[in-house]
């Protein structure tokens, strides 16, 4: 990862409320804007296992934005799939701020897009292996003109599809942010 970009961060300890546009609006808007700028996007998904992608791909104008994606549930897809280092993994965690961070990094370098958004966290029942609690989230998004954001989140041990909801919602609203001015 180069280490001259700039990451700007953001921390969130409770899941979006109603006065947030539900999942299908923020998702129309961030294809809208994609698509009026003429830019393309693809995720990098582990807590989500795809939900990204899918709810991107259901707003009109979906098949000219959305290139794809990678599905790393697995450590070793995060390792093989976008070329995360293990050592960053087995310092900090799969479900990390810095693993966020590489996994936008290396959508950006494993596929031809203009934008990424990553998304990696506990949405289930129980705590992973690494102690992480139901409801730690971490979403990164990237632009290959360099805009960078991040969000930590702890929404707590909420229902896994609230949990997922907020996890979404959260990933489309901070790809949203990067479309603000700088």
């Amino acid at each position: 990862m180069d280490s001259s970009i700039h990451w700007y961060s953001r921390f969130i300890d409770d899941p979006p409320g109603s006065s947030m546009p539900d999942l299908t609006k923020l998702a129309e808007q961030l294809v809208s804007r994609l698509s009026d700028s003429s830019r393309t996007i693809a995720v990098a998904e582990s807590c989500s296992a795809g939900a990204l992608a899918n709810s991107l791909a259901q707003p009109e104008r979906a098949g000219d934005v959305l290139f794809g994606g990678f599905v790393t549930y697995m450590v070793a897809a995060k390792i093989s799939a976008l070329g995360i280092p293990p050592t960053l993994i087995e310092e900090y965690s799969a479900v990390s701020r810095p693993v966020a961070r590489a996994m936008a990094e290396g959508t950006l370098e494993h596929a031809p897009v203009d934008f990424a958004l990553a998304l990696t966290g506990v949405t289930g029942f129980v705590e992973d292996n690494r102690g992480n609690p139901r409801g730690r989230i971490f979403v990164a998004a990237a632009t290959k003109c360099g805009r960078r954001l991040d969000c930590h989140c702890e929404f707590g041990p909420l229902p896994p599809a609230v949990l997922l909801d907020a996890a979404l919602r959260t990933a489309i609203s901070l790809g949203l942010e990067l479309f603000k001015p700088a």
